[in-house]
């Protein structure tokens, strides 16, 4: 398995528990470790929001520098790339885009339809994207999902080729 593969594999995983952390932060459900995860957003103030966003920029940022270390720590070169990596690394960052795309589509589609048929009185809508920790929770989610399926893109692309 070459470096870039496993430094795929490695971030699908920091990724995967990024998202896992936020979603267990900003709504409820199934409670997990003392957190919960389900599909109702859960409003919060903006400091425990902010609090989230930090809290999971931090882990990210340093299991990304601590993957990185151990890359370096056994001499593998991760910043070495031929054209075979670069076009793999290209088509991965297209599929990225196109999910991206597809998931903003659907998030304004959700919010549309949310708006334009509202429940009867008493029930929540699930997924509440419209609150101010509903709309981060939606974009947050966006993004690591983008970069989940970025690198997927690429561990498919490096088994095919």
């Amino acid at each position: 398995m070459s470096v870039a593969e496993r430094k795929a594999i490695s971030e699908l995983v920091i990724w995967g528990l990024a998202l896992f952390f936020v979603w267990m932060r900003l709504t409820d459900g199934s409670s997990i470790l003392g957190q919960t995860l389900g599909l109702t957003v859960v409003e919060q103030s903006p400091g425990r929001v902010v609090d989230t966003l930090i809290a999971m920029g931090i882990f990210a940022a340093l299991a990304e520098l601590a993957v990185l270390g151990w890359f370096r720590a056994r001499r593998e070169a991760v910043d070495f790339r031929d054209e075979r990596d670069r076009l793999i690394e290209r088509k991965a960052d297209q599929i990225g885009y196109w999910v991206g795309v597809a998931g903003a589509s659907l998030i304004i589609g959700h919010v549309l339809t949310v708006a334009a048929f509202p429940l009867p009185a008493g029930r929540v809508a699930p997924l509440e994207l419209t609150s101010p920790t509903g709309i981060v929770l939606a974009l947050l989610t966006l993004l690591l999902v983008q970069e989940l399926a970025r690198n997927a893109a690429t561990l498919i692309q490096y088994r095919r080729a």
